[in-house]
């Protein structure tokens, strides 16, 4: 009997050393500008680790030390650190990985993790489904063309679904800092999204709706504050 308590007394002590929620992907890490390694990254409750399988790109972020995390689809991710990177006009270092066929992908658990832990809103290209309180047809308005699709307001997240992999967005609803429509037929939104091409920490997505906007519904936003100034 002495004998079976202090197994398991010894199980549950190993047990409670583990992190059961890490999450461990194999995955390549394209490097800038060129080239890439294959190696682990694990997510644990304290960060983010990523160890090469050769080569001196072994890194362990704290979450403090990773400024915004990006999942690009549920096997292609990358994260941004406040590490300078080098001839690049003071742009600070994405790493980027994608993880090998095999391998599980980026769980939800794990990326609702990396959501809780980071102090900046992530990035989420992966629409969800939303119980919709406003829903209207719209085009993405780029540089160049655009993209079609459907923008859903729910109580706690805003999606633009498209067939448009890169421009599909989830965000929670505190991402967004500013609703803004000049006309029926426009709505702006600025979140708070990592903008590279313009040094930004915000981000616009210019839409132009095909049937006319809910003033009610716009108007409710701005009144009751859901979304910042």
């Amino acid at each position: 009997m002495h004998r079976t308590l202090l197994l398991t007394l010894t199980a549950l002590l190993i047990l409670s050393t583990q992190d059961l929620g890490a999450q461990t992907l194999h995955v390549r890490h394209d490097h800038d500008p060129w080239g890439s390694c294959e190696g682990e990254l694990e997510i644990t409750e304290d960060g983010i680790r990523f160890t090469p399988q050769e080569g001196d790109h072994q890194r362990e972020w704290p979450w403090i030390d990773i400024q915004s995390f990006d999942r690009k689809a549920p096997d292609e991710f990358s994260l941004l650190t406040y590490e300078d990177l080098r001839w690049h006009l003071g742009l600070d270092r994405a790493f980027d990985f994608r993880v090998l066929p095999g391998s599980a992908a980026l769980d939800t658990a794990n990326f609702d993790r990396i959501r809780d832990h980071l102090a900046h809103p992530v990035v989420d290209r992966i629409s969800e489904a939303v119980e919709p309180i406003y829903q209207v047809s719209v085009k993405h308005l780029h540089v160049l063309g655009g993209c079609e699709g459907i923008l859903t307001f729910g109580q706690e997240k805003v999606t633009y679904d498209t067939s448009h992999a890169e421009d599909a967005r989830t965000w929670d609803i505190v991402a967004i800092r500013n609703v803004w429509s000049s006309d029926p037929f426009q709505l702006e939104l600025r979140v708070l999204e990592e903008d590279r091409r313009s040094f930004s920490k915000t981000r616009v997505f210019n839409f132009q709706l095909k049937e006319p906007l809910d003033t009610d519904y716009y108007d409710t936003l701005r009144r009751q504050r859901l979304l910042a100034p």
